[in-house]
């Protein structure tokens, strides 16, 4: 891709708040991430899958070290690198695969960091890396997303509740998380393309009408996480070494990327975010101030 083709993309990332990059990955490197997929999921109980039943699944990768070549993979790291990352760190991610059938995924935003000022600023300080393993359109399921919400006041910012165990739940299939709205976007992929985007956008995902299953790998990253303030970097180490997540799936353990085996400690290694220093960690708030974002 020529300069001018990734200039295109960081504009893109920073006026829309998401991009688009194909065929980044190798088909080796996707049909090792298939793999991966396939054999995981088959270890998430159908209980951990119907509790989560808008999302399809959310086995947190922060237990899986087989994962570890992917987390760190180069091709994800150069891009992210030609999209201005100075500093990438993995911060977490999911394997999010919606069942055959499976209702829409709730519309929401991913950033966690909203009491600090640096959430209000042009450049996230969280990425999201979506792989998805199939070819994906709104037929099976793929992404919408409200372009430009990363840093817009948008009427979805009013939905409540994003997150919770009735919406990961689907228990109100006419909640207004779910329904379709004017502004919204699908983003296509095929396998090998990454969609980037920042964790501030508002997105969800639609209903996955077809037989089979459409799996997706979510990874964020802090682009810049030598750049990050204190508080926010303490609460990423503080995250790196909790056994808690937002879903426990007991079938997966209890590793955390500090206690997995070494050799998969040691590919990561550069990419972890450094230990705790002695900053109190920004406090967890999903939620923006919708007074300090952009009509």
């Amino acid at each position: 891709m020529t300069c001018s083709g990734w200039e295109a993309h960081r504009r893109a990332l920073e006026r829309d708040g998401f991009v688009r990059i194909k065929g980044a990955l190798p088909p080796a490197r996707v049909r090792a991430a298939q793999r991966l997929a396939q054999d995981t999921l088959a270890r998430v109980s159908a209980a951990d899958r119907e509790a989560v039943k808008s999302n399809g699944s959310m086995a947190n990768l922060a237990r899986l070290p087989a994962f570890a070549g992917l987390l760190a993979a180069p091709e994800i790291l150069a891009t992210l690198r030609q999209l201005g990352a100075g500093d990438p760190r993995w911060t977490g991610g999911y394997l999010i695969s919606k069942s055959p059938g499976g209702p829409p995924l709730f519309w929401h935003q991913d950033w966690w960091g909203w009491d600090d000022p640096i959430s209000y600023g042009a450049r996230g300080a969280q990425l999201f890396v979506m792989i998805y393993l199939t070819a994906t359109t709104p037929d099976n399921g793929c992404l919408r997303v409200a372009p430009g919400s990363h840093r817009r006041r948008h009427a979805l910012h009013a939905v409540a509740d994003a997150h919770s165990k009735a919406l990961a739940g689907f228990e109100d299939p006419d909640a207004a998380a779910f329904a379709s709205h004017p502004d919204e976007v699908a983003v296509c992929v095929q396998p090998g393309d990454l969609v980037i985007g920042d964790s501030r956008l508002i997105h969800g995902a639609y209903a996955n009408r077809s037989g089979a299953e459409r799996p997706l790998i979510t990874l964020w990253y802090a682009p810049d996480f030598a750049a990050l303030p204190a508080g926010i970097r303490s609460r990423y180490a503080v995250m790196m070494a909790e056994q808690d997540g937002d879903v426990r799936e007991s079938a997966l353990g209890d590793l955390t990327p500090r206690t997995w085996p070494e050799a998969a400690r040691r590919i990561i290694a550069a990419v972890l975010p450094d230990p705790a220093c002695a900053a109190e960690p920004t406090p967890w708030r999903r939620n923006p101030d919708l007074d300090r974002l952009t009509a």
